[in-house]
């Protein structure tokens, strides 16, 4: 036999053996599952159950973001995990849920971070960033490195023992109903305005007499003229709470909150506690419910503003470019001046301004620009702003 057949022959024998080793060790290895059992089985057979709370009253897409993504993660888990979704009030209080997560009270919650700014000031920067990034760019960006920069706000400035995740995302929000026309910036000075957060402490300074109150006091605040103009989210929203009702104008677009991210947070010992699929389920039900609630606002939010037009009478008000930057100036600067000092909020906040202006390069070079020939235009009953 030539020397080339032996080679061939031995790798054969080799081969040979090989596969008989592999096979008598799977089937001892199945025999010893079969008679011992997996540890792994026991595990992804046990049923979960999690008790969420949110910082919504029931009814309103906020809330049914929650509900939305509990629905989904029971469906994908097959039975396995169960989720009880309770709106504010219900076990605590809507400012509560951080701290009732981090006690243990329930398992997590659904709400909208900004709140959590007088404990941390990046917090606004995970939620909505008055003048800067819109829907599309802050999702980019919570996913490529935000949502690594919110659980290290959570985690390691603010101490909290837990998981935070973006579940939900609304287009912007109205800038304003009101009964004055607020289109350029003198027409702001002197009015009552109710706003939260970053923007309140914005506009003060600019000379708007802001009012600070819960979302629930807007319409009476509006109705009885305690207020001139106020905000709460986005059309959709708003529509639900009747703010048309009470008021002549509605303004755009969202000055304040030109997009608006939404956070489920975990308590941590809950999250590493779950098993792996049941993570990863809980996990990509958030993106579901992101990119769902993100598609129905949008949607359903044009039909609102058309039927505020149309059948209550609501005029549209747009921000006129000189003012749109006026706000901006001021906005960045007093966030320049807000994150001074804090070497964690600094860094997000320049990154994400960086990355904000980044994405207007490369999303204005590489999209067509919008003007339409005539002939394919809404026609005049179709549009908000109407010659």
């Amino acid at each position: 036999m030539s020397k080339k057949n032996w080679l061939v022959l031995f790798a054969a024998v080799v081969l040979a053996v090989f596969s008989v080793s592999m096979f008598v060790g799977c089937e001892v290895e199945d025999d010893e599952v079969a008679e011992n059992g997996n540890g792994n089985d026991a595990v992804y057979e046990e049923e979960y159950h999690l008790e969420i709370a949110t910082t919504w009253p029931s009814g309103i897409l906020l809330h049914e973001m929650a509900e939305m993504w509990a629905e989904y993660a029971e469906e994908m888990s097959g039975g396995r995990l169960s989720i009880e979704v309770h709106p504010a009030g219900a076990i605590v209080g809507a400012m509560e849920v951080l701290d009732a997560t981090q006690a243990g009270t329930i398992d997590g919650y659904h709400s909208w971070s900004g709140y959590w700014e007088g404990d941390h000031p990046s917090q606004n920067f995970f939620a909505s960033i008055p003048m800067a990034f819109e829907t599309h760019a802050h999702i980019l960006w919570m996913y490529d490195r935000g949502l690594d920069y919110q659980n290290q706000v959570y985690q390691e400035e603010m101490g909290y023992n837990v998981k935070a995740f973006l579940c939900g995302a609304t287009h912007p929000e109205i800038g304003a109903h009101s009964n004055v026309p607020l289109a350029e910036l003198e027409d702001w000075i002197g009015v009552t305005h109710r706003v939260p957060g970053w923007m309140a402490q914005i506009l003060d300074d600019m000379g708007v007499a802001v009012a600070v109150m819960p979302g629930g006091d807007v319409y009476p605040a509006l109705e009885t003229g305690e207020i001139d103009s106020g905000e709460f989210s986005s059309p959709i929203v708003n529509h639900t709470l009747g703010f048309h009702e009470v008021t002549d104008y509605f303004t755009g677009p969202g000055i304040h909150q030109p997009t608006c991210l939404f956070e489920l947070v975990l308590n941590k010992d809950v999250w590493d506690g779950l098993p792996p699929d049941l993570q990863a389920i809980i996990e990509t039900a958030t993106y579901k419910v992101t990119n769902e609630a993100w598609t129905t606002d949008v949607v359903e939010g044009y039909k609102v503003l058309q039927e505020w037009q149309d059948v209550h009478g609501n005029e549209p008000v747009y921000v006129s470019d000189e003012a749109q930057l006026e706000f901006r100036e001021h906005a960045w600067e007093f966030i320049d001046q807000e994150v001074a000092g804090d070497p964690v909020s600094e860094e997000i906040w320049n990154d994400a301004r960086q990355f904000f202006l980044e994405f207007i390069e490369y999303d204005e070079f590489m999209n067509p620009h919008r003007e339409i020939p005539e002939q394919f235009q809404l026609d005049d009953e179709e549009r908000l702003r109407r010659e």
